[in-house]
């Protein structure tokens, strides 16, 4: 097979982890909470035409950041008495409580074939560190899996603003072009289609697909659904 690239870029967030919508479904059958305890549920209520997120309608209009975005999905979730079990935010209190369940399983089948094959790899993330904590997320055994990561926390401003893509792309140490970049984010894709990264959206209602289609530029055989 073709490789037309010889690195991976993966954004954390809904990307390897999995989104918070589909943490919270986990949260609420752990701590047996009724359902929606944890309001919203983003592209999954507009797929399933049951419920409206008026807060993710308005991030699709660009009327608030996906910052803004996560950070209300936690005041409502605090406002409807879930207990964040000492943590400072939701999403942390998310996904530590999935645990292993947290992570996308083609994710890490993918992280495991490039590292067999010697294909360098690392993550993108906006808010890794900031909502999880740098000490927290290196002890996972995903991190292991990758070469390196790079954190707009660290960078100081975010995707899309070019200074993020930069230092990946520096850290890799590979031409812009021979890397593949995946992230949910259509504006963060679009940072990196300027960036001059081989670039992949990710759909969180069939995430399978990217994996494989990032695979596939790598000269991978693809992951497919697991």
């Amino acid at each position: 097979m073709t490789r037309e690239c010889d690195g991976l870029l993966l954004d954390v967030g809904l990307v390897v982890a999995l989104s918070p919508w589909e943490l919270a479904d986990i949260f609420e059958e752990m701590r047996g909470l009724p359902p929606r305890s944890i309001p919203g549920r983003g592209p999954f209520d507009v797929a399933s035409g049951e419920y409206v997120d008026e807060r993710w309608d308005a991030y699709r209009r660009g009327e608030i950041t996906e910052r803004e975005y996560w950070m209300s999905m936690n005041d409502a979730a605090i406002a409807n008495g879930i207990d964040l079990e000492g943590h400072p935010n939701v999403m942390r209190s998310l996904f530590r409580a999935a645990g292993e369940r947290g992570v996308r399983p083609e994710a890490v089948a993918l992280m495991e074939a490039t590292r067999a094959a010697g294909i360098r790899t690392g993550f993108l993330s906006n808010e890794l560190y900031d909502f999880h904590g740098r000490e927290w997320a290196q002890a996972q055994t995903w991190f292991q899996l990758v070469d390196f990561a790079v954190d707009s926390t660290e960078v100081g401003v975010r995707k899309p603003a070019p200074e993020p893509y930069a230092r990946a792309i520096e850290v890799m140490g590979l031409p812009a072009e021979r890397t593949v970049f995946v992230d949910d984010s259509p504006s963060y894709i679009e940072g990196g289609v300027k960036a001059g990264l081989r670039c992949v959206l990710l759909d969180v209602l069939e995430p399978w697909i990217a994996f494989d289609q990032a695979a596939v530029l790598l000269g991978l055989e693809p992951i497919g659904r697991l």
